[in-house]
């Protein structure tokens, strides 16, 4: 049965990280994401956050509470990688405006492909990673689903009316299958690993990344910024992650499953937090949204 359960995490990921940007192609004008984008200050304080602070916060908390070397590599990686296609969803559940959470999750994802492969040589010497396969996967995964969606949008809208709902609903039953499957199916293994405290130190990790974010993300009255800053540095990139992990310890499946754990609890967590967000918040309309689905249609 674990094994089945397993096989079904395997597809239940891709198919959330496709439906989930496919989504956002579909709903979000790629005007409004690049504008968005051109709010340098606050992109520079989310590479600042998620690639120095981050990752410093989780090697000081491996230097105070040793574990296992090859769990402190999951860690370790699990730590540095930023930029999730699970903030589109986290933004939705905190009742944010979706176009800066996805101009945040590029920002973090081209932070990803860029200073990853820079920075992971220093404090893993062991790593080797193909730089060119990291990105090339990342770009594959989750900038084309949408830019697929802005084109079927632009030439079949007629359509797209009626399908978008359902690439939304179907989206979200693959999360939740995903998480199901995931933390049962990794049953056995988890076991292991909660034994050695690798899993407290991930979860208190996550807690301490969403501070981080939250009080780089903004200043004063930028409740959005803060909210946004906040869910991203704690949701990681889980597919960069486990690129990594599958490149270099093959060998060490615990590596691997700690990653994929650590995430599921991550993400379990940090849906209660975003709901619990959006009590204060009305979705910030910075920009129109592109509507495809009339209430009368």
């Amino acid at each position: 049965m674990f094994a089945i359960l397993i096989k079904i995490s395997g597809i239940a990921l891709p198919v959330f990280v496709f439906l989930t940007m496919l989504n956002v192609g579909l709903t979000q004008k790629p005007s409004d994401i690049l504008v968005c984008l051109r709010n340098k200050k606050f992109g520079i304080r989310m590479l600042i956050a998620n690639f120095i602070l981050a990752p410093a916060l989780m090697w000081g908390m491996l230097q105070l509470f040793p574990i296992d070397p090859y769990l402190g590599v999951g860690l370790t990686i699990f730590g540095i990688s930023a930029g999730a296609p699970f903030l589109i969803k986290l933004t939705q559940l905190s009742e944010h405006d979706l176009e800066l959470g996805a101009s945040t999750m590029i920002t973090l994802i081209l932070g990803t492909i860029i200073l990853v492969p820079l920075l992971l040589p220093l404090v893993l010497p062991e790593i080797e990673i193909d730089g060119f396969m990291l990105a090339w996967t990342l770009v594959k995964q989750l900038i084309f689903p949408m830019v697929l969606g802005w084109l079927l949008v632009k030439f079949l809208p007629k359509i797209m009316e009626f399908a978008q709902p359902w690439v939304a609903k179907i989206g979200n039953w693959a999360l939740y299958l995903m998480l199901f499957a995931t933390l049962v199916g990794y049953f056995p293994e988890l076991k292991e690993i909660m034994g050695q405290g690798a899993l407290l130190i991930a979860l208190a990790y996550i807690l301490g990344a969403f501070g981080i974010g939250y009080l780089m993300g903004g200043h004063d009255n930028e409740d959005h910024l803060e909210d946004i800053g906040a869910l991203g540095t704690a949701q990681r990139n889980t597919a960069a992650s486990m690129i990594i992990a599958a490149q270099n310890f093959s060998g060490h499946p615990e590596v691997l499953v700690l990653i994929t754990v650590a995430n599921a609890l991550g993400i379990a967590m940090l849906i209660g937090i975003a709901k619990y967000l959006s009590k204060d918040n009305k979705v910030e309309i910075v920009f129109p949204k592109r509507k495809l689905v009339h209430p009368n249609s």
